[in-house]
């Protein structure tokens, strides 16, 4: 991978005394795992496992379903759901896209009901980039998620909802970089912590 191109109307932070840069001072690195993790106290279970590898971008949801969505490099994009595989068109290669290309998303209600039906694997503590915990005593009972690649510094251009309020995770370890906005659906469920609601 090579360092990110700063667009000129990209929004930065320039130390006073210093030049623009033109690219990033770092390169992205890979291959790069985040984990998102709804837990409910008692039981932690994958939600939303992204792995961005120099082959392409990964994303698999914990949900019922099983749905696992492949981009990889060459702009061959697929769905796997099962034992069954979805050809999609193809997507511009990785990892210099023009715009933000949507990799997946997803609407999933994340009681305690639905915790147990979840088919991938209690979390178990093991290596990972990034851990990201979602409390389900604190959330709505559903949550829907996109996840974006995203051109570096074109986060701002990723179209929002503007329905529910939304959590925003920008990764710029790689490239393109990964935006995984997560929505809330309905009102906060009320909880022994404190009779949210």
């Amino acid at each position: 991978m090579t360092r990110a191109k700063i667009p000129h109307d990209a929004n930065i932070l320039v130390e006073m005394g210093t030049n623009r840069p033109k690219e990033v001072a770092y390169d992205p690195f890979g291959p790069f795992k985040i984990l998102w993790v709804v837990t409910n106290g008692d039981v932690r279970r994958n939600f939303l496992w992204i792995t961005v590898r120099k082959s392409g971008i990964y994303v698999a949801f914990g949900g019922p379903g099983d749905l696992h969505t492949s981009y990889h490099a060459d702009g061959a994009f697929h769905w796997k759901a099962g034992e069954h595989t979805i050809k999609l068109d193809r997507k511009p290669p990785l990892p210099d896209i023009p715009e933000p290309v949507l990799v997946q998303s997803a609407t999933s209600v994340i009681n305690d009901e639905a915790l147990d039906r979840f088919e991938l694997t209690n979390f178990i503590d093991k290596p990972v980039d990034r851990v990201v915990y979602l409390d389900n005593r604190m959330l709505p009972e559903a949550i829907y998620y996109h996840v974006w690649a995203v051109p570096p510094f074109q986060y701002g251009i990723v179209p929002l909802l503007t329905a529910h309020p939304a959590h925003i995770h920008v990764i710029t370890h790689t490239n393109p970089w990964i935006q995984v906005v997560i929505y809330e659906q309905g009102e906060k469920r009320r909880t022994e912590l404190g009779g949210l609601t």
